[in-house]
């Protein structure tokens, strides 16, 4: 029998890596998720600004979408926070795809140029993509 918690614990781990590897921030499972609701998976392992709620999903099947509860619940987290909602997912023997709102990836690209009625879109990308995208985020926001 799987343990899921288990399970999800070593995604977790296994996406913050990837966070090291990629943007060299240490990022660390939150244990007070289990504790209190609203909260995201991955928080910074230090005292920086980092504006991104990181919710991470992995599943059994052949699926290739995420699962709108998923990024209602890192929404939800994000919005207690104020922070950028992004959403790791998996299925089994497929790669992690990343989910983030239009708007937030519009702060790395051309926010000017988003129309109104695009703001609340959903992207679904790469890792790569989304390391890309945070890194503009964040030299954005330096900018601020």
């Amino acid at each position: 029998m799987v343990n899921v918690r288990q399970k999800g614990a070593a995604n977790e781990r296994a996406v913050g890596r990837l966070y090291y590897d990629d943007m060299g921030v240490k990022l660390v499972r939150d244990i007070e998720q289990y504790r209190r609701a609203d909260r995201g998976d991955l928080i910074p392992d230090g005292d920086f600004d980092w504006c991104f709620c990181i919710e991470v999903k992995a599943r059994v099947g052949v699926n290739t979408q995420h699962d709108k509860s998923w990024w209602e619940q890192v929404a939800k987290a994000a919005k207690a926070y104020d922070k950028i909602p992004v959403l790791w997912y998996k299925f089994n023997r497929r790669p992690w795809r990343v989910v983030m709102q239009m708007c937030d990836v519009a702060l790395a690209l051309c926010p000017a140029s988003l129309a109104a009625e695009h703001q609340k879109d959903l992207l679904t990308m790469s890792p790569e993509t989304h390391f890309y995208m945070a890194r503009e985020i964040l030299a954005k926001r330096a900018e601020l």
